[in-house]
């Protein structure tokens, strides 16, 4: 049984969500304790040690990675729950768990059950470190510096600037980092590039994105190459040659 704790100012949205636990899932979560703000927040955390948090970004006290902030330890696995825009619910994804848009949806909501279910344990010993890493890059810019990248063994985080490119191979995607380095990952290479197209990276044929600030050159051809710093000459598909080049030359 997952223990759950929801954090929110909202009467109404605490209790629609609890509704939705306790309707479809009582035998999967029990929500053992709310709160409507960040101190009382943080101490029924110390005090039930959740394995998972549902939690606000906006308060009156501040946000939620306020909160986060102000914990010693992070040990549980944490679901936002946010009226933001697109362009910061992708910020969220590279870091947390997942997120919850209100109004909250019920087809939305068992997505992020299924999915906790199968890979709870696995991302519970990555958890605090990957929150760590989005409380420490997430700042006004909403600019991204690191990406965590879950694998066979757990997970790893890399700098934005040592992704080279992203090579899709079916429903896995590989990362090939500075150095030579590579990472593979069971996610898809169209999840990555929505994710990426707008922290400088860009796909240029159907099973490859490059980081833009890799790229050395073009040569020409019939859709032509891209260089990049590795000295690696990569496949342009024709459809993608006006939008890359406007990315360089306008």
């Amino acid at each position: 049984m997952i223990r759950a704790l929801i954090i929110d100012d909202e009467k109404d949205a605490r209790f629609l969500l609890r509704n939705l636990l306790e309707q479809d899932y009582n035998t999967t979560i029990t929500v053992v304790d709310e709160a409507d703000d960040i101190d009382t927040g943080i101490s029924i955390i110390e005090k039930h040690k959740p394995d998972l948090v549902f939690l606000d970004i906006k308060m009156p006290q501040g946000t939620g990675f306020d909160l986060l902030e102000k914990l010693n330890t992070i040990h549980f696995e944490v679901v936002f729950i946010t009226a933001y825009d697109s362009y910061a619910i992708k910020a969220f994804q590279f870091s947390a768990f997942g997120y919850l848009l209100k109004p909250i949806k019920a087809t939305e909501l068992k997505a992020t059950i299924l999915k906790l279910e199968n890979h709870l344990q696995l991302l519970k010993q990555g958890a605090e470190k990957r929150l760590k890493v989005l409380v420490e890059n997430y700042g006004d810019d909403r600019k991204i510096k690191k990406l965590v990248i879950t694998n066979m063994e757990g997970f790893k985080v890399v700098n934005i600037d040592d992704i080279m490119r992203l090579e899709g191979d079916r429903n896995y995607t590989h990362f090939i980092l500075a150095g030579n380095n590579r990472i593979t990952t069971s996610k898809t290479l169209a999840e990555y590039e929505e994710l990426l197209n707008e922290h400088g990276f860009f796909r240029i044929h159907q099973s490859t994105i490059v980081n833009l600030r890799h790229v050395k050159g073009y040569v020409k051809g019939d859709g032509g190459s891209v260089e990049m710093t590795d000295g690696k000459q990569l496949q342009l598909a024709r459809n993608r040659k006006q939008e890359f080049m406007e990315k360089f030359i306008g």
